[in-house]
């Protein structure tokens, strides 16, 4: 089981993807739906990507502003086995 805040991106990333691990999203998308600071957003990432809940989309680019997030197929996983679990 994850963090609570880390769920909540988790949630928000699973969101705006439609649950589609192929559809990228914006960085800034996730962080203005969170309410958080850009700052605490992007830890929350990098963990949840450590975790490999979420992977960052590639090509790279050039502008850290620009960074695209894909939610993964153990993400999905991990997202509909706490759904079955909240009463």
């Amino acid at each position: 089981m994850i963090k609570s805040e880390l769920r909540r991106i988790l949630d928000i990333v699973a969101d705006l993807s439609q649950k589609d691990v192929k559809k990228d999203v914006l960085e800034t998308e996730i962080i203005s739906h969170s309410g958080l600071s850009g700052l605490e957003v992007k830890n929350h990432l990098n963990e949840l990507e450590w975790l490999h809940l979420v992977k960052e989309a590639l090509p790279r680019p050039n502008h850290e502003e620009f960074r695209l997030w894909n939610i993964t197929e153990k993400g999905l996983q991990e997202i509909s086995r706490q759904d079955l679990m909240q009463p």
